[in-house]
């Protein structure tokens, strides 16, 4: 397979040389990845006629590897249509990415947008994430996404008409390789989180804020990512690309006659 692999942590992860190394020795591998820690920028890219990308390769690399200065979806965009853009890419593979993307998480995350950002090009696409920077943990999630994609039937799809693309979001729980408790394909949780702010005083005398949150377990339902990885379990959950609310469509148009009102 033609994997493209990208993350939200930089170039320089050790996560990163790591999986494309192992998968490299199985897989046709092409890195394109951030510069620099690009965590929590969801779907920013660059764009404008005064925003411009730069991008270094790694010529000591046994793959193609490319450096970009830009977001993780400037990375698949630009390799997309640029960097690789003579080649049929068969699968992006976003992270894998130290600290779990479950539920309301993903929406953030630079990991994720990647991922959806491949879907949005019609490539199948999976987003990985390990809760804990731990070599036994990443080291399983590697080994773990290596017997992946020697099923290919177990891969996500594209659809036969070409209009849909699989697009998966997949989280290791917080405990070691082997405590977990098996896999469950999930959908994704809605908890929200409970933000605050803490203030911190800088040497200079000026007062900064950073922020803090957790996602309440209690409100975990099971079913979900959160609540899979709560209890110990890998967590799939199918994403789609397209975001529209069909329930909530359909009572909107209900009142079609007010709309011409208005």
């Amino acid at each position: 397979m033609k994997i493209l692999i990208t993350n939200d942590d930089g170039i320089r992860s050790p996560v990163l040389t790591a999986l494309a190394d192992a998968l490299h020795r199985e897989h046709e591998v092409l890195v394109a990845a951030p510069a620099t820690d690009q965590s929590g920028m969801s779907q920013a890219f660059t764009h404008g006629l005064e925003k411009r990308l730069a991008f270094k390769a790694d010529s000591a690399s046994p793959y193609p590897k490319y450096e970009v200065l830009g977001t993780p979806c400037d990375c698949v965009k630009f390799a997309v249509a640029h960097l690789f853009k003579a080649t049929e890419i068969d699968l992006v593979l976003s992270g894998i990415n130290l600290g779990e993307n479950a539920g309301m998480s993903a929406v953030y995350s630079g990991t994720v947008a990647a991922a959806r950002e491949g879907a949005m090009w019609g490539i199948p696409s999976i987003a990985v994430s390990v809760w804990k920077n731990a070599p036994d943990r990443l080291g399983h999630a590697v080994d773990w996404l290596l017997r992946l994609l020697r099923k290919p039937a177990l891969l996500p799809q594209r659809s036969r008409d070409g209009r849909t693309v699989g697009l998966w979001n997949v989280n290791f729980p917080p405990c070691a390789p082997g405590e977990i408790a098996g896999t469950s394909v999930t959908s994704m949780s809605t908890v929200m989180f409970r933000d605050s702010y803490e203030a911190i005083r800088t040497e200079h005398g000026l007062t900064e804020f950073r922020l803090l949150g957790y996602k309440p377990e209690a409100d975990f339902r099971e079913g979900t990512d959160d609540w899979a990885l709560a209890h110990g379990r890998i967590s799939i959950t199918p994403l789609q690309v397209g975001q529209s609310d069909g329930a909530e469509a359909a009572r909107v148009a209900a009142f079609q006659a007010d709309w011409g009102s208005l």
